[in-house]
């Protein structure tokens, strides 16, 4: 298999994630993670442009070519609470469009990533930390959660198409 560019969002309006992942000979590797808070007293208007701004400048250092883009599902339980996911996943959505780029594949549940990463759909953010470093041998800091999972959405996906095997 040729090498494999794959780019994994954990989107939230408060503190989403990216991470840029490689896979050479069936092996994972981290290229690179970020992150970007926002905060609840800021307008979602504002909050929405400052996670784009973010993502384009993200998109535009890592070279803009990804074999694959995924990101992790969500659905609300109500609209409170799914308008913030909602107006940061179209605030990634238009930051990708900016380069012609778009999700390639459909969105991963949390528990379906938490299940193919750490072997268990409801694992704790510390397992899942754990977990990526034992596929991928990352040795560098997560500065949030959010780069943790952004790296298990890219391995979620590695996984279940079969690209990335435990040896």
């Amino acid at each position: 298999m040729s090498d494999l560019r794959v780019l994994s969002f954990d989107t939230s309006m408060s503190s989403p994630g990216v991470a840029l992942l490689e896979v050479k000979n069936g092996k994972a590797k981290v290229l690179a993670v970020s992150h970007v808070k926002t905060t609840s007293s800021q307008p979602h208007g504002l909050r929405a442009e400052i996670v784009e701004a973010w993502a384009v400048s993200f998109i535009h250092k890592h070279g803009a070519k990804f074999d694959v883009i995924v990101r992790e599902d969500f659905v609300g339980r109500t609209s409170k609470q799914a308008h913030p996911v909602y107006s940061a996943w179209g605030a990634i959505d238009q930051a990708l469009n900016k380069f012609g780029l778009n999700f390639t594949t459909p969105a991963i549940s949390q528990s379906a990533v938490k299940k193919a990463v750490v072997g268990v759909g409801k694992a704790e953010k510390d397992e899942v930390a754990a977990a990526v470093r034992e596929w991928t041998g990352y040795a560098g800091e997560f500065a949030c959660d959010d780069e943790s999972d952004a790296v298990a959405i890219g391995l979620a996906y590695l996984i279940n198409a079969k690209i990335i095997t435990k040896e």
